[in-house]
């Protein structure tokens, strides 16, 4: 699957708590930009070597294994392994994933997945959270959300409800993440302004979000601090 860089810290600047992720990018060309080829290879190496791993020791793993990792001077760390998705890492690949999902899911199970089989457009795309203001220390609960699904829609955004409650007819936020909203375009700049358009339709006076996600200054601040680290 494509490469998807989430961002952890609850303020823009990457200041502030961490969080479940506050929003996440990926490239047209299903890479990083901070990233090299070699050290892509190598974490799909890692995770290859663990699938390897279960299945030598007796437990055979069937599924979707998402990898999280820190990129560092000596080359990709795992931080985890989940058994699932990546949230929010999913809402930006699985909309460009020009395969059928059920299809591979069958493949997946009967074991005859290979590469030819999954597909993913040369589309870039930026994902940003609505999250409940305090998000990461204290949110606010039960505060009205007001969300223009036509408008977003009418934008060429998506859409994807997270921890909300209905009441009324109204939705309203909980402790956690709200809602998301994905920009699908050719390039990274595009699709960060597909999404900012979506997020216009999206009001309330109690939410937060991470503007800065996708963004120029901050794609090139990783690109400067992985050249820091490497030396």
């Amino acid at each position: 699957m494509p490469v998807v860089q989430d961002h952890k810290r609850a303020y823009e600047g990457d200041r502030g708590p961490n969080t479940g992720g506050m929003g996440s990018y990926s490239m047209a060309d299903h890479g990083l930009p901070f990233m090299t080829d070699d050290e892509y290879r190598e974490a799909m190496d890692i995770t290859d070597m663990t699938v390897k791993a279960m299945a030598e020791e007796g437990c055979p793993y069937v599924g979707i294994l998402y990898g999280q990792f820190m990129l560092t001077r000596k080359g990709p760390k795992v931080i985890e392994f989940n058994a699932r998705f990546g949230d929010p890492e999913a809402m930006n690949v699985l909309p460009i994933l020009t395969s059928n999902l059920a299809e591979i899911c069958g493949h997946i199970v009967d074991g005859t997945l290979s590469r030819s089989k999954v597909e993913f457009a040369r589309k870039a795309t930026v994902c940003k959270y609505v999250v409940p203001e305090g998000y990461g220390t204290e949110s606010r609960a039960n505060m009205p959300v007001s969300v223009d699904e036509d408008g977003i829609e009418d934008e060429g955004a998506w859409l994807y409800y997270a921890s909300v409650n209905e009441e009324g007819g109204g939705i309203l936020t909980t402790t956690s993440r709200s809602l998301a909203i994905v920009g699908v375009e050719d390039d990274i700049q595009a699709a960060e302004e597909a999404c900012e358009r979506g997020l216009a339709h999206v009001r309330g006076e109690a939410i937060a979000i991470r503007h800065d996600i996708g963004k120029p200054d901050l794609v090139q601040k990783r690109i400067d601090h992985m050249r820091e680290i490497r030396g």
